[in-house]
């Protein structure tokens, strides 16, 4: 095997090796708050072209956007919605119909978020924990 074609074999086993230390990991969440909320929907231009695709914080809307009462989740704060398990939302909007623990969920289509309609909810404040 010539030198060149062995320091390509070794740096390939390298990167093939190496840990992932690179990749940042998820954070583990703990639940901080559980309470009773109600859930709504809304979409880009559904309510005839005044809901853009730009948040109130500033940020292209998505899913996993939520808009919420900033008073009490300000913008950054992490929930968990009953109806989707799997997902991790981020308060990232608001409006002046979420007041309290009332949660708007963004979805990608208006048929979708009419489908979801208004929901009572339990809503889980997540806080990032530490790793041991």
């Amino acid at each position: 095997m010539s030198i060149t074609r062995l320091f390509a074999a070794f740096g390939a086993a390298l990167v093939l090796c190496a840990p992932a230390a690179q990749a940042e990991e998820a954070p583990a969440w703990s639940d901080a708050l559980v309470i009773d909320g109600v859930v709504t929907a809304y979409a880009t231009g559904g309510d005839g072209g005044a809901v853009g695709a730009m948040t109130a914080s500033g940020v292209r809307t998505r899913w996993g956007t939520v808009a919420a009462d900033w008073r009490l989740y300000p913008p950054g704060t992490k929930l968990k919605i009953d109806a989707f398990p799997d997902d991790v939302f981020t308060v990232e909007d608001s409006g002046g119909a979420v007041k309290g623990n009332i949660f708007d969920i963004w979805f990608p289509d208006l048929p979708t978020a009419e489908a979801f309609g208004t929901r009572h909810l339990k809503v889980t404040v997540l806080v990032a924990s530490e790793r041991p």
